[in-house]
């Protein structure tokens, strides 16, 4: 529990998941250093929120993605190019964070790699102008001035279209992809893109973790509001991030299908859901026929599956009141029509259990059986019924 001095509750601060470089060791492999210099931490601090600083683990990105509240992705070691594991664990780290609809924000290297993600590309040559980037070994100093977009998220920060800032990188940014230019420095290089995303997500090249002017101090400050922002609205509907993952990957939910029987689409018993079957419904259609081993190709049989999910909780909504009411999963069970040759009824199903890990990423395991069987309701390849725990009458 946090306090004031006067021993009041302190509000929760933002957690900012925060990556580090590596120093590698010249005594020992064991001794090698995950390492983030202290101006990182203490800027975010003053401006309202505080660093957790991750390892290169990818296995757990979507556990801390779901424990914190926003990201910032640092500049590299000054003369270092960043190692392979970190470039892997950064474009992990931010598909994960778009998806799940939480603020990004990429300083030097960091907005660079942010690029990338979104479509950009490098040039390791930056032009022969009299424009300095790299005018010392420490970025202490304003280096030069950048032209700010009109109309930009960064303009609304920066109160003005043209403000001076620190340089060191020997790197830019080029191309077009899924963000906008906001600032370009005089010689073109871009100095600041913004994702086209439905969240925070902006990226600066220069340091302003150095607090050199107001400017650097408001774009620390934006960040941790919005990540603040989103931690308090994370129960309103407009907020649900299960609807963002779906988004994010170009989907979204079906329109809960009425039942063609004598029951029911899903039934609650205590804090437990169980859906009826769902079939591959897309637009209301079957999305297709057939049997794997036969007709049907195991890659469809896989997108089959997927959309028997979404069928399922499209139904799981409608009697959960919402998919963030969701804590877990019991039990998903897969029926494949199939040949009597075809062996890869678990395969086929690791369509519907693979996007659950995507939509719920910190409570998507669930226990599974696959069957093979002769023929499925309306010709259908695949059908998947889904035991979920949720939240019960707690708001």
């Amino acid at each position: 529990m946090n306090t004031n001095d006067q021993g009041r509750i302190a509000p929760r601060r933002p957690i900012i998941l925060t990556s580090p470089d590596f120093r590698a060791s010249d005594i020992a492999e064991t001794e090698a250093e995950y390492v983030v210099r202290a101006n990182y931490a203490e800027a975010i601090a003053q401006a309202g929120g505080i660093s957790l600083i991750l390892p290169y683990q990818s296995q757990h990105i979507a556990m801390l993605v779901a424990l914190g509240d926003g990201v910032l992705l640092t500049g590299t070691t000054p003369g270092h190019e960043a190692l392979p594991e970190r470039r892997e664990f950064e474009l992990e780290l931010i598909r994960q964070t778009l998806q799940a609809g939480k603020p990004l924000l990429g300083i030097c290297n960091g907005m660079q790699i942010m690029g990338e993600f979104l479509g950009g590309t490098f040039t390791t040559s930056l032009p022969d102008t009299a424009v300095d980037h790299i005018p010392a070994d420490i970025p202490d100093r304003m280096a030069h001035r950048i032209a700010v977009e009109p109309g930009s998220m960064l303009a609304s920060i920066a109160g003005t279209t043209e403000v001076s800032v620190n340089s060191l990188h020997r790197h830019a940014l080029t191309g077009a992809g899924r963000f906008r230019i906001a600032a370009r420095a005089p010689d073109g290089v871009v100095e600041a893109i913004e994702g086209e995303t439905d969240t925070f997500c902006l990226g600066v090249q220069w340091h302003p973790e150095y607090h050199l002017s107001e400017f650097d101090r408001a774009i620390l400050r934006r960040f941790i509001e919005q990540s603040a922002g989103r931690k308090s609205q994370a129960g309103s509907p407009e907020a649900c991030s299960v609807r963002r993952r779906l988004a994010a990957l170009g989907l979204a939910l079906p329109e809960a299908s009425v039942p063609p029987g004598a029951f029911v689409g899903a039934l609650t018993t205590g804090n437990l859901v169980t859906v009826s079957g769902q079939v591959p419904l897309k637009d209301k259609a079957v999305l297709c026929k057939g049997h794997l081993g036969g007709a049907v190709s195991l890659d469809q049989g896989r997108e089959c599956a997927r959309w028997a999910l979404l069928n399922a909780l499209a139904q799981l909504e409608l009697v959960a009141g919402g998919l963030d009411r969701v804590k877990g999963f019991v039990r998903l069970a897969g029926y494949v029509a199939a040949t009597p040759e075809f062996t890869e009824h678990g395969a086929v199903i690791d369509g519907a259990s693979e996007l659950l890990r995507e939509l719920f990423p910190t409570c998507w395991q669930h226990a599974r059986i696959a069957i093979g069987v002769g023929s499925l309701p309306r010709g259908v390849p695949v059908e998947i019924e889904l035991t979920a725990v949720t939240n019960g009458g707690e708001g």
